[in-house]
């Protein structure tokens, strides 16, 4: 149930307002009406709560006004309608119990409200404030906490298990508590708090009416799930990670350059415009995934550039890596122009906090929307000495090591608390293969020389994508045995860590390594003439041998790898027991907030999800149906797909279109 809570209308739009609603609050602190208005609507036949915040009035005023609510006209005996008066837990005991008594004579019911607007007590405290309400006479109590982290809204949500659900109200105000409000009523409150605009809400992180109602109808929830298998053998796709890398790269090379083993998708084909854009020629044909890449070369393409003054524009899609690799390659083409990077979709919801202050040191100026995309880069990249934080990731990394050398004199990148440390390697593994040369110093210092220059790539393979076969082998551990192709062995890709963890879980799972060395017959390895309907010849393979109807519980770091943390909590959620996944930190400023959408949505098909400091601890047991939001992250999607693999009943999600993002052809590898 929507109940409405209004501020700032006058009597005949309050009037309007409770006679389109299940119910409203009233409030009455935030409201001019007269004590005669407020008996008025409090006397019609609309289920209402009478709130009045002694913060924001005198408490004089505030007693006035609720006793001329609770004295409008209270419910009779078997009213299909409901009356209640909201007071502060915490207010004093002469003036609480004084409109209890009032409310109880006119079948008013009792709800006593803690509100805490600065953080989120430990539950035990909760718990104390929950039980505190009902002895002093609240037929509802309301627990309303401010989350500054996912894991605030979360021990919020836990007092559902301790009371019963009818009778609370328990959610956290701010944006990282939007969340709570939308699973309150998964676990049982009797109402939601919705604005009827957003511009009218009442508190910090409250919904609209509308905004509720479009999550909540099954109608927008077209995608029914009901998948038995996989496909027995599956190509993974290429690695969007190294291929937007190699692109790049490609496009900075002068020369012809030709890629082997591409795959589409919305990522890597927003990386092939952006080197158009460079003036680079782009060609694709689909044997062998060939992309042929002619280019001018940096040094021209920064010629060609500063003979016009005219603004310009590189769209990153919803592409992360590929915003942070262009922002620092942009600076070397912005010197006589402004270059405004922007993107698409979840990637305009992405922040760039602090990306101004690292560029600032090397002549760059990038002046962001509110600490968001899109944004302006101009001046001109230079040279010099960077000092910044790799705690929330390395894709600025990556996109400097990739720009830096470009530049005349050397540079040093100074790197506190490095993460993700895998694609740090892709990216020198990367730039070593196109012929630049970067000393890394046990990832908190790189010394990057100047005057480099990209080289051409007569043959070059790109990876199979370890992301992707991840879920795919989470997915054959939990339903039938299948065999991924096109993977290489011991990469730089962080997910590839997934064999690490099937095997904690004790699933049976064979691995064979492709070529160590390709043998070149003119331009191409002889195994592309030696196996010309083979695809995957010279990459290896990874195959789920048995599946087990029990699976052991494990515990993992994936600080390094947070692309992992979807389809592993897939695969703790078939194990027996508890598993904990450590560097939830890294999980926020995703295409969504993975922590907050893996706990909500999971726990909507009735998975059993903590988070404590770093850690998402997940215990095994059986999922059943039901309606999930992929709030448009496209490895939430995939999770989901993976998970209905072992759920019986039909499973309903809002969006698969945003696979593309990352692996179109994902659907395609599952059967009925």
């Amino acid at each position: 149930m929507i109940c409405l809570s209004l501020q700032k209308l006058d009597y005949a739009g309050l009037i309007r307002a409770v006679s389109n609603s299940e119910i409203s609050e009233i409030r009455l602190d935030l409201t001019q009406l007269t004590n005669e208005e407020v008996a008025g609507i409090f006397a019609t036949k609309h289920s209402l709560i009478a709130t009045c915040r002694l913060e924001n009035l005198p408490q004089e005023e505030c007693y006035e006004k609720l006793m001329s609510a609770i004295e409008g006209n209270g419910p009779k005996e078997g009213a299909s309608y409901r009356k209640y008066i909201d007071i502060e837990l915490d207010s004093p005991d002469y003036y609480r119990d004084r409109l209890i008594a009032a409310a109880r004579v006119n079948n008013f019911g009792i709800i006593l409200s803690h509100h805490d607007y600065n953080n989120c007590d430990q539950l035990e405290r909760l718990i104390e404030i929950a039980q505190s309400a009902y002895e002093k006479g609240a037929d509802i109590a309301k627990i309303v906490t401010t989350a500054t982290v996912t894991e605030d809204g979360i021990r919020t949500l836990k007092l559902y298990r301790h009371f019963t659900p009818e009778k609370l109200l328990a959610f956290s105000m701010g944006k990282p508590g939007r969340f709570t409000r939308l699973l309150s009523s998964f676990f049982g409150a009797p109402f939601i708090y919705a604005a009827l605009e957003a511009s009218l809400a009442t508190a910090n992180g409250q919904l609209t009416a509308d905004e509720i109602k479009k999550i909540q109808n099954p109608a927008n929830y077209k995608n029914r799930i009901n998948f038995n298998n996989l496909t027995p053998s599956i190509k993974a796709p290429a690695s969007k990670s190294h291929a937007q890398r190699a692109i790049i790269a490609a496009g900075l090379s002068k020369g012809e350059s030709n890629l082997y083993g591409y795959t589409s998708c919305n990522d890597t084909e927003a990386a092939i415009e952006l080197v158009k854009r460079f003036g680079v020629e782009v060609k694709y044909n689909p044997k062998r995934g060939h992309l042929f890449i002619k280019s001018i070369g940096a040094d021209a393409i920064k010629n060609e550039f500063v003979k016009e003054s005219t603004p310009l524009e590189f769209n990153a899609g919803e592409s992360g890596l590929l915003s942070k690799l262009t922002i620092p390659i942009a600076g070397h083409l912005s010197s006589s122009r402004e270059i405004t990077i922007t993107g698409e979709n979840t990637l305009l919801k992405r922040e760039y906090k602090g990306v101004d202050e690292v560029l600032e040191k090397i002549g760059l100026h990038f002046i962001t929307n509110g600490n968001y995309l899109p944004a302006k880069v101009t001046g001109e990249i230079k040279s010099g000495s960077i000092t910044l934080s790799g705690k929330g990731g390395s894709q600025l990394v990556s996109g400097l090591l990739m720009a830096l050398p470009l530049c005349r004199e050397s540079s040093r990148i100074e790197l506190e608390h490095p993460t993700s440390k895998p694609y740090i390697d892709l990216t020198l593994r990367t730039l070593k293969d196109f012929n630049l040369r970067i000393n890394n110093t046990n990832y908190t210092q790189f010394q990057i020389p100047g005057r480099q220059r990209y080289r051409k790539k007569i043959f070059y393979q790109i990876q199979g994508d370890w992301s992707s076969a991840a879920l795919l082998l989470v997915g054959a551990a939990i339903s039938n045995p299948v065999i991924v192709k096109n993977l290489s062995i011991n990469t730089s890709q962080a997910d590839e860590k997934i064999l690490e963890v099937l095997n904690m879980a004790e699933v049976e799972i064979e691995v064979i390594e492709g070529p160590k060395y390709l043998i070149m017959c003119g331009d191409v390895p002889c195994a592309f003439k030696d196996n010309p309907d083979d695809e995957t010849c010279c990459s290896g393979s990874v195959e789920i041998k048995s599946t087990k109807t029990s699976l052991k519980a494990f515990e993992v770091d994936a600080t390094d790898s947070p692309d992992l943390f979807p389809p592993l909590v897939v695969l703790a959620l078939n194990c027996e027991g508890e598993s904990r996944i450590k560097g939830v930190g890294r999980l926020y400023n995703k295409e969504s907030n993975r922590a907050e959408t893996l706990y909500s949505e999971f726990t909507k098909l009735g998975a059993e999800i903590d988070i404590k400091d770093d850690y998402m601890i997940i215990k095994g047991g059986k999922l059943h149906g039901g309606y999930c939001n992929t709030y448009g992250d496209h490895r939430i999607a995939m999770a989901l797909i993976i998970a209905g693999l072992s759920i019986k009943e039909p499973l309903y999600i809002d969006n698969t279109e945003c696979i593309s993002k990352s692996y179109p052809d994902f659907i395609n590898n599952f059967e009925i």
